[in-house]
């Protein structure tokens, strides 16, 4: 039995775009997942929290707004990445509990190549699917959606 697409409009039309949109999002983030564990023994909350601390570092509390994880596991996610060589964690003079989040010179290289990953799964599994007309729709789509600026104090890996 074949399923029929709910006329436009309908909540039904709206509740099918946005499962289509979440199908997507998970093939696609499975993808990266699957790419990232193979090619760089990373986890994508990993690469997320990897990808989120500026050269200059970054107060934990400032990280942990960053990233899509409880405080407690940013927490605990830093001191692996810290055990594995790719951040290192100093406390802040005037705040006994605080800590800066810096990376590692492998820190920095891996996130440079991870994120070369991340780019080619994207571009293979989502925009190369997409014309230039549809990419750019999509985005002011999703601009327009958007409601956290989620970029504040992370730089462009180089």
């Amino acid at each position: 039995m074949s399923r029929t697409r709910p006329a436009t409009g309908t909540r039904a039309f709206k509740v099918t775009v946005w499962r289509t949109f979440l199908q997507v999002q998970h093939d696609v983030l499975g993808e990266i997942e699957k790419e990232l564990a193979e090619r760089h023994r990373l986890s994508v909350s990993e690469f997320d929290t990897l990808v989120n601390i500026p050269l200059g570092g970054i107060r934990l509390r400032e990280l942990k707004k960053q990233v899509v994880l409880t405080q407690g596991a940013v927490s605990r996610l830093c001191d692996r990445l810290a055990d594995r060589g790719l951040v290192c964690r100093s406390p802040v003079a005037d705040d006994a509990r605080g800590a800066t989040i810096r990376l590692t010179g492998a820190g920095r290289k891996l996130i440079r190549s991870a994120a070369r990953t991340n780019a080619e799964v994207v571009e293979r599994m989502f925009a190369d699917r997409l014309s230039q007309a549809q990419l750019e729709s999509l985005h002011e789509i999703l601009a327009q959606l958007h409601t956290g600026d989620h970029s504040k104090g992370c730089e462009p890996i180089r």
